[in-house]
């Protein structure tokens, strides 16, 4: 594509006049966030296909959930990150000030706009890959390592299970209710990190790798090895037919609790179990690896470079979303230790990626002519 030159003393009708073009450029320069949904969408057909009534998700629907849920929610997390970040560590004489200033330049210079289109459509593609293979997973692989996980979980921890080492210390009403807080609020952490680096004023490095790990962990952890290893949870231990049933008493410790102070990690786990019984539609069951606990240890991996207090922040919050899925009765030790390892994985195989994606001329093109707005 020809290049586009733009001068440092635009006007702001003139920006948008560009935008057509810088635009097409963008898309043309990011093409790199469409390779892996395309991969994900073609594991996904060769496991499918021989499924009856699986669930598609259309498009549409999808726009609709993006600027309904995701988008609202995402600008008010990014806002609210960037705010602290203003507040705690660049300290402007007025942090709301340069807050509100940011705000003005985004509704006269188009940069940001330009940039993050490509990666929201690329999530698109890649988020009706997570939402058509979930529900079915199933029916690919009936739920058949629940018990092999309980019993490593045992022998990892010297033969105890580990909810019954955390118990003492985590075992009270409102320690309980702060982690299930922290564990539901995950999908807030998860929207905001999409808008933080989906909206930078240029595509640079971190922001490719941190799009490019989080992808291909996604496709790994929650498409391939959620099938191959294909489990229910503690939570549903007893519901696919296991016994003697080890987490008996973490479940009628956290129902105790629930009369007392709602939790809503119940109501979330009994909405999946209704989805997959066939009492609404369902969402989707699957315990390994655990995709809360690989999305926070990315969140913690990509904010390290934002700052060190950020990187700090994210990782007490990563060890937060590791001893709630335990305690909570959701994942497995395993499944959270496997998570992990998966986002260390993700994280350095997208590195040599994105320094390469950086490294080419029409990137390099690209983000020269985002800096000229």
């Amino acid at each position: 594509m020809t290049d586009i030159t733009l001068t440092a003393i635009a006007t702001p009708a003139w920006r948008w006049r560009l935008l057509p073009a810088l635009l097409a450029q963008s898309f043309a320069a990011q093409w790199i966030f469409f390779a892996i949904p395309a991969l994900y969408l073609a594991t996904n057909w060769t496991m499918l296909s021989g499924l009856d009534n699986y669930r598609q998700a259309t498009i549409i629907a999808l726009l609709i959930s993006l600027f309904t849920l995701t988008v609202p929610v995402g600008l008010a997390v990014m806002l609210v990150l960037r705010l602290v970040q203003y507040a705690a560590f660049e300290k402007p004489s007025s942090p709301i000030g340069a807050l509100a200033g940011e705000l003005r330049q985004l509704a006269v210079n188009p940069v940001r706009i330009v940039n993050g289109l490509p990666v929201f459509a690329a999530m698109i593609f890649f988020n009706k890959a997570m939402i058509e293979l979930k529900p079915a997973i199933p029916r690919i692989m009936p739920f058949a390592w629940d018990k092999w996980f309980m019993e490593l979980d045992r022998t990892l921890h010297f033969g105890t299970d580990p909810w019954v080492w955390l118990q003492p210390v985590m075992g009270f009403d409102y320690v309980t209710f702060a982690f299930n807080i922290a564990y539901n609020f995950w999908f807030l952490a998860l929207f905001g990190a999409w808008f933080w680096f989906g909206f930078r004023k240029t595509a640079d490095e971190l922001r490719t790798r941190f799009f490019v790990s989080y992808m291909i962990v996604w496709w790994l952890g929650g498409g391939l090895l959620a099938v191959l290893f294909s489990s229910a949870g503690p939570v549903y231990y007893s519901g696919i037919g296991l016994s003697p049933d080890p987490f008996t008493g973490l479940f009628a410790y956290l129902h105790g609790v629930d009369g007392r102070i709602t939790l809503w990690s119940l109501e979330a786990q009994q909405m999946l179990w209704d989805g997959y019984t066939g009492k609404m539609a369902a969402i989707g069951i699957s315990a390994f690896p655990s995709m809360h606990n690989a999305s926070a240890v990315l969140f913690a991996l990509t904010f390290w470079k934002v700052s060190r207090g950020m990187g700090i922040a994210f990782a007490v919050y990563a060890v937060a979303i590791l001893l709630g899925s335990v305690h909570l009765g959701w994942h497995y030790a395993v499944d959270g230790y496997a998570g992990i390892a998966l986002a260390g994985l993700g994280w350095w195989i997208a590195g040599p990626i994105a320094r390469w994606h950086a490294g080419l001329a029409a990137t390099r093109r690209y983000n020269e002519n985002l800096a000229s707005l």
